[in-house]
């Protein structure tokens, strides 16, 4: 009767613990609904209840099989999964109103695994020792979640195929993360290993095998399964990605692995600028030599998603010397990525990084060191935030760890100016200090609440104020701690695209405004009216974008959906309204390209009247590019050229030829083509003729802060001018 009673309190006090614990991840972000994360941290949670609960029975009661157990305790195992299920699905459909099929999905590929091997390898521990089972299994656990760390560090890969809870992705900015066959394969593999290993074990007991054998039989299956992984796929080892990256070039610095889909006509660019940018590192980290840095440039997001995790973002592992990059935007990462690698010359802890692993500093060197945000330095961005409402607290990125509790590029961004600032202030030297030690009073003299005072005035900047759009445009954007299901849209924004290029557009359409009506993003909104116009259904287009927009006032998006609002209105027949927001865009001037695409659009309009635009907005990427040259040959409108490298070489060649007889860089406008130009003709190896444009970009450029890309530019032209004939490159292919 006691006995009855002590089990029925112990299993109210679990059951209440789990709901505790459920009700307060809801409170929390991006745990908040049934999604990756609540099922991530719930999968953790019931893999250890899964094994505890059955050690703790085990020990009172003689040795059961496996589905024994759970036709004996089958209302406790239902009761265990079907609470975080429950929290989790009221909460997804009346707090956070996100779908709960995908979060449905990913319980059942994760969180059901993990406590069914929970329970096995609570089995398995005791076999081990009925006595300390509780602790052989935590010990075994522990061991488990240790592997990723030895994967972590030995193999190059972020992602994570774990017993424990699953799968990781890599980074939270890598919002694609769906249930696969590959997780699938990788839950079916664990639990068909444990639970052979579990059957053949016990066997083993019945012959009164010695536990010797039985702890040998338990370390047999832990190793087996870390070292199957990369074997099977759930893992990358290095020669695992030299086999799938199969042509390596080689520097005087760097063995550089290149995908496949790598242009070979690129091969003699992307080596040259490795080391060109190698040399401005280390000259800035006053670090004259390293080892040889491993650098591999995947095809695309999906094949680094696959091999190495993070698609969407390109890392470093300084530890190890290797970058990984994604082939479609490695121009606008790589220096960034060497400087974290170069830095691990004077890198702490066992990852070659920062004192106590401190992101802010991590980062922020980097940012100091590369000094390019869209083509402006880095000061100029952090004044442009603070100027304009978007500030961050120093104390909280470098002291309260709250560093991806800020918009990623606010936080980049505030950490590179902040480090700017302290180099010109106090040197370099002290710098690269603190680095090592981020200790502020120690190494710079004064704490970091007086620092933070000084820098903060020294970005106020009054002329900044009237720069708010683009402020708007550059920082207006949400971290993914406050985005509606951001995993969910994620997966399900591809899903509706496969649709829109099948020109599925009906089904596009359907599955966009799905999206929009539980996720609020502006991309699904943008996708709804794209896929409402290419039905002809123009004036919907305009309703729906006409309602919406109000909601997107303070967001880096609205100057594309006025956009896409002033494009639909034309299409609509309703000139009057189109001219209005085209206008407006005009007026708000975000950025350049804006300001081009709607001088565009007016120059058709002017010469081949409303039809032409009409035209113009409907008709194919052939079409539009042969109507963008004829305009441009016909108009010689500047603005035309940064739409036209899509061309024909012949066309294109006829472009550049045009370009060096007749054009001249003015103003702002034209400063942008110039520089453009000189950087298409760097990557087509005309060393002369893009040297001709850097300069002509530095002639123009009178202000400092747009002289800073037009100088840096021309320091790399120079750079492949003097250097390009001496840089050794070695080309090799594997198959």
């Amino acid at each position: 009767m006691l006995s009855s009673l002590n089990i029925r309190v112990k299993r109210g006090i679990l059951f209440a613990s789990l709901i505790l614990i459920n009700l307060f991840l809801i409170t929390l972000p991006l745990t908040n609904s049934l999604g990756y994360e609540f099922v991530l941290v719930n999968s953790i949670i019931l893999f250890f209840v899964g094994g505890i609960t059955v050690c703790s029975k085990l020990k009172t009661e003689s040795q059961r099989n496996f589905f024994s157990y759970f036709s004996s305790e089958y209302k406790t195992v239902l009761a265990v999964v079907l609470i975080p299920l429950i929290v989790g699905s009221f909460s997804s459909l009346f707090n956070s109103r996100c779908p709960i099929k995908d979060g449905l999905a990913f319980y059942i590929a994760i969180a059901l695994p993990s406590y069914a091997l929970g329970i096995i390898i609570g089995f398995l521990s005791s076999l081990v020792s009925k006595k300390y089972n509780r602790l052989t299994f935590v010990s075994v656990a522990a061991f488990l979640l240790l592997t990723l760390l030895l994967e972590l560090y030995f193999y190059p890969q972020v992602y994570f195929y774990n017993p424990v809870f699953g799968f990781f992705p890599g980074t939270i900015y890598d919002e694609d993360v769906a249930v696969n066959m590959r997780l699938i394969l990788f839950q079916l593999f664990n639990l068909i290993l444990y639970g052979l290993g579990l059957l053949l074990l016990r066997k083993k007991i019945y012959l009164k095998t010695k536990k010797v054998v039985i702890v040998f039989g338990l370390l047999l299956l832990i190793a087996l399964s870390f070292v199957l992984k990369p074997l099977l796929g759930f893992a990358t080892s290095e020669s695992r990605l030299h086999n799938e990256l199969q042509t390596k070039i080689s520097t005087d610095h760097f063995e550089i692995f290149l995908g496949d889909s790598v242009k070979n006509s690129d091969y003699e660019f992307i080596g040259i600028l490795h080391e060109y940018y190698y040399e401005q590192v280390t000259q800035k980290l006053q670090v004259s030599e390293t080892q040889k840095i491993s650098s591999y440039i995947f095809n695309d997001k999906h094949q680094k998603r696959e091999l190495f995790g993070a698609g969407n973002a390109d890392v470093s592992k300084p530890w190890m010397n290797k970058i990984f990059l994604n082939y479609t935007n490695y121009r606008q990462t790589l220096k960034h990525e060497i400087t974290h690698t170069v830095a691990a010359k004077f890198g702490v802890t066992p990852f070659k990084v920062a004192g106590n692993l401190n992101v802010a500093m991590i980062e922020g060197l980097a940012m100091w060191i590369e000094n390019d945000f869209d083509n402006y330095p880095v000061q100029y961005a952090a004044k442009l935030a603070y100027n304009n409402g978007y500030k961050v607290q120093l104390e909280n990125l470098f002291d309260s760890g709250k560093f991806f509790t800020s918009y990623s590029s606010l936080a980049y961004i505030y950490s590179g100016a902040f480090l700017e600032f302290l180099s010109e202030r106090y040197g370099a030297k002290k710098v690269i200090q603190l680095y090592s030690d981020l200790d502020f009073e120690n190494v710079i003299g004064e704490n970091l609440n007086s620092l933070s005072k000084q820098f903060d005035v020294q970005l106020a900047d009054s002329t900044f104020k009237n720069r708010s759009h683009q402020a708007q445009l550059y920082f207006g954007g949400q971290t993914i701690f406050k985005k509606f299901c951001p995993r969910m849209a994620s997966n399900d924004m591809k899903e509706a695209k496969d649709d829109y290029v099948k020109k599925d557009f009906a089904i596009a359409a359907e599955k966009y405004l799905s999206i929009y009506e539980y996720s609020s993003s502006a991309n699904s909104l943008i996708g709804y009216s794209s896929s409402l116009i290419k039905q002809k259904k123009y004036k919907t287009s305009c309703s729906v974008l006409e309602k919406e927009i109000k909601n997107f006032r303070s967001s880096q998006s609205l100057y594309n959906l006025e956009l896409q609002l002033a494009d639909s209105y034309m299409l609509s027949g309703d000139s009057l309204n189109a001219q209005k927001y085209y206008s407006l865009v005009e007026e708000q001037k975000p950025h350049q390209n804006y300001l081009n695409r709607v001088k565009l659009t007016k120059l058709i309009w002017k010469t081949n009247g409303s039809s032409g635009v009409k035209s113009f907005l409907i008709e194919n990427e052939t079409g539009r590019a042969n109507r963008l040259f004829n305009t441009y040959y016909s108009s010689k409108a500047i603005f035309i050229i940064p739409y036209l490298p899509g061309l024909d070489s012949a066309k294109v060649d006829f472009l550049i030829t045009d370009l060096k007889k007749n054009f001249k860089a003015t103003d702002d406008e034209t400063r942008v083509v110039a520089l453009e130009v000189a950087q298409y003709l760097l990557l087509k190896k005309n060393y002369s003729g893009a040297k001709h444009f850097a300069v002509m970009a530095i002639d123009y450029s009178a202000a400092d802060w747009k002289k800073f890309s037009a100088v840096e530019n021309l320091r790399l032209v120079n750079w492949f001018v003097n250097f390009a004939g001496e840089t050794k490159l070695k080309v090799e292919h594997f198959k």
